[in-house]
């Protein structure tokens, strides 16, 4: 049985006027760019580039909405940005927006144009950047074959056609026939507002950025009206750009804006994770710092140390806490703690500010009350 679809290439984007291998040149020098993700309990899609080729990218996103789905996602927003493409991968992908239960809204960037017009009408809702072009015309497409698959073909594209027309004057309101004759004459080109003052699309956004890229896509694409570049930041190279979407754990062909998207969203969350340890480390000093001062405030009412020595063990407590507290509990009233040095081997009583390092080690070893009277008795000198 032959496959019709084998010898028509139905596409929109610059007309009749594009050729075969022309509508080649602009797949490949603007692919198609699928994104899929979730976001507080809503899906967000992003289709932008030359809709062909659309198996390279329909396994995965399938797979990614029916996990969207199973974990109860209804709604859907969808970003839209491109010239058109193959008109059956467009319903393909149309059709994948539609499996939602819930609103489907959509955002569309400075070109909306051919097959991806059919996308946004068939949205709730969908605005548009207010510099963009809207552009609709008559599905175009070539025939090859023997003369069975040229009429089959040719019975295909008037389907097709019936199948837009029907679409746009269900969604605007205006008659079939003035739909024909708008695009008997070629592509129709309207402004982001001329297209919502005829209701293809629903409302207006800010003004979208005009790449080098943008403006030549706007050539290829026949318009009218060239805008003007707006943005002359180079773009990410598509090598540069897959690697990156990779290193921050997105899928490779994700978009440049969800890759800048995802970049500040990190160097956000990195700012929130200082800006939090700063405040816990902060909290945990003055909680320190609470219980230094009442771990010493008590020795002193309780009378096991002075106001002076109170001062030394706080730098004490604030290296060793334990230790500290150790040693303040083990403490009795006050009397004159220097009674309570024990004489050396030589018979002389020797200050605890003069022994070594090696004696008082060796004194907290062997006589551990002496060494703590020793320490107490320099505190009060």
């Amino acid at each position: 049985m032959t496959n019709t679809c084998k010898h028509i290439c139905i596409v929109g984007s610059g007309g009749a006027g594009v050729t075969a291998a022309a509508f080649a040149a602009i797949a490949h020098d603007y692919p198609l760019v699928i994104t899929a993700e979730a976001k507080e309990n809503k899906a967000y899609l992003s289709i932008t580039g030359v809709i062909y080729e659309w198996n390279n990218s329909a396994e995965a996103i399938t797979r990614r909405i029916d996990e969207f789905l199973a974990e109860g996602i209804q709604d859907v927003h969808v970003y839209l940005n491109g010239p058109g493409g193959d008109v059956f991968q467009a319903a393909e992908i149309e059709n994948q927006i539609q499996r939602f239960p819930g609103s489907k809204t959509g955002t569309a960037g400075a070109l909306l144009a051919s097959a991806y017009t059919k996308i946004a009408i068939s949205l709730d809702s969908c605005e548009q950047a207010e510099n963009g072009q809207f552009m609709y015309h008559k599905p175009s497409g070539r025939l090859s074959g023997n003369e069975d698959a040229i009429a089959s073909g040719l019975k295909l594209l008037q389907n097709m056609s019936i199948q837009y027309k029907e679409a746009y004057a269900a969604k605007t309101g205006i008659t079939a026939e003035v739909i024909e004759a708008n695009w008997k004459t070629g592509d129709v080109w309207l402004s982001a507002k001329e297209a919502v003052a005829q209701k293809f699309i629903t409302g207006i956004t800010k003004n979208a950025a005009i790449t080098k890229e943008t403006k030549a896509l706007f050539k290829a694409c026949g318009s009218p009206n060239i805008p003007r570049i707006t943005n002359h930041t180079k773009p990410l190279k598509i090598m540069d750009q897959k690697i990156l979407a990779l290193s921050l754990g997105l899928p490779e062909d994700a978009s440049e804006e969800t890759i800048k998207a995802t970049i500040k969203a990190n160097r956000d969350a990195a700012a929130e994770v200082v800006a939090l340890k700063a405040e816990k480390a902060n909290k945990e000093g003055i909680e320190a710092n609470a219980k230094i001062e009442t771990l010493i405030n008590g020795a002193i009412t309780a009378k096991k140390v002075n106001a002076t020595q109170g001062e030394s063990l706080k730098t004490w407590a604030k290296t060793d806490f334990s230790g500290c507290e150790s040693y303040i509990n083990g403490l009795t009233a006050l009397g004159k703690v220097s009674a309570a040095i024990v004489p050396g081997s030589d018979g002389k009583i020797k200050a605890f500010a003069d022994m070594s390092e090696a004696e008082q080690q060796s004194l907290s070893a062997e006589d551990p009350e002496a060494f703590k009277a020793a320490y107490v008795a320099s505190l009060e000198k």
